[in-house]
């Protein structure tokens, strides 16, 4: 299920809104506009299908929600309805309270952390909200949860992988920009954390010619292992000047979702470590195959987004019915999910490689049984002729 998006602007902004955290400037866009449903009981998607740079990623997220809703829901289940929202945070406090006002006993959003800070600043929810994204280090007030899909969370979990696999002096190449410098910082912060040191860093310039002096860079520092804190792009700049000596790891960004040896990134970064969620690297687990995929190939960051939506109504129909405090985990298609004490669910993730192969093998196709031969037509036996009718015998002659 995956290849070009289908419209070309979508992953870039999937991308920020999963691993930048975007909240959107305000513009003139209306409040939500009243729901037109009849009350009664039912999960609120709070989501920005109005907004003219997330629409799209919102109506991803939509739709795996309603996949969710297509395989676990039923006539006793409260239905999905969207409340759709602009660009202004503000909208999406307003669409909770409309959903409140509506009979919403659960909320699914919103996406941002500009709009996410808005409802928990609105104090006291009076129904269970799952916004969709991470929550600021703040108080968070009751009924409010986070499930995000953060790029801290793999670079940690990058680092854990490093750690068991015997990993004793990994090294750090950073390219420029926001989202390398959060993978090293996560990283560092999770390798100090569990081994007691910092990793050295090494920071690649955007420079043509700062490539050329990665591999000596190495050597000098006895690395036994590397962390690439970049994307797909600059990943595949690097990998000829590293060398095969030592393993590499990386986040998901490294990976472009194509399984096997497959021209392009693929071969220019096989063998590159990475973890992931369980929709995209084991689409044919027990737990992922039954969900309904797209018709049209989507990207990776909206495939997540996809996920996302799908473990976001399983999650809200199990906060709906779950006793304040109440421990809750669940193997999701985004990951292991756990509450935790600030009411974030965190995601274990799995392990990949590029140019590997899911470890749950594809099903095999159903036997077609062979068509029950059908026999020859045999011509009609030729129904025979009437006897011609014979002309009445002749009386016997009587004698007296």
């Amino acid at each position: 299920m995956h290849g070009k998006a289908p419209f070309p602007w979508l992953p870039l902004f999937a991308a920020a809104l999963l691993y930048l955290g975007l909240s959107l400037p305000a513009s003139a866009e209306d409040p939500a506009a009243p729901v037109e449903e009849s009350d009664g009981p039912h999960i609120a998607l709070i989501l920005p299908t109005k907004s003219k740079g997330l629409a799209g990623a919102a109506e991803v997220v939509r739709q795996g929600a309603l996949a969710a809703e297509e395989k676990l829901g039923d006539d006793r289940t409260p239905k999905l309805r969207l409340y759709a929202t602009g660009d202004r945070d503000e909208e999406a406090l307003l669409a909770y309270r409309e959903a409140a006002a509506h009979g919403a006993v659960g909320v699914i959003g919103p996406l941002t952390r500009g709009a996410i800070a808005k409802l928990a600043a609105y104090g006291k929810l009076e129904i269970p909200v799952l916004a969709l994204n991470s929550l600021d280090e703040q108080k968070v007030p009751d009924n409010l949860y986070g499930l995000g899909l953060s790029i801290e969370t793999e670079a940690r979990q990058v680092a854990q992988l490093m750690q068991r696999e015997g990993r004793k002096q990994p090294v750090v190449i950073e390219a420029e920009g926001t989202l390398p410098r959060r993978m090293r910082e996560a990283f560092a912060s999770e390798w100090k954390r569990v081994t007691g040191s910092a990793p050295a860093v090494i920071v690649l310039a955007n420079e043509k010619d700062a490539v050329w002096k990665l591999k000596d860079s190495v050597a000098a520092l006895n690395a036994d292992a590397l962390f690439l804190a970049t994307d797909l792009k600059r990943a595949r700049l690097m990998r000829p000047y590293i060398g095969s000596e030592r393993p590499i790891y990386a986040t998901s960004q490294v990976w472009g979702g194509k399984f096997g040896k497959v021209a392009g990134a693929n071969i220019d970064l096989l063998g590159v470590k990475f973890v992931d969620m369980p929709w995209l690297l084991e689409p044919y687990q027990a737990d992922v195959i039954g969900f309904r995929r797209t018709e049209r190939p989507l990207g990776p960051d909206l495939e997540r987004l996809y996920g996302l939506g799908i473990d976001a109504y399983r999650l809200s129909l199990l906060l709906m019915v779950s006793a304040p405090g109440a421990a809750i985990e669940m193997q999701g298609v985004t990951g292991t999910l756990k509450l935790s004490e600030t009411r974030a669910f965190s995601r274990e993730l799995i392990s990949g490689e590029v140019g590997g192969q899911p470890r749950t093998p594809a099903p095999k196709p159903e036997p077609v049984a062979p068509a029950a031969p059908v026999a020859p037509a045999t011509p009609a036996e030729p129904v025979p002729a009437a006897p011609a009718p014979q002309p009445a015998a002749e009386p016997a002659p009587t004698t007296n």
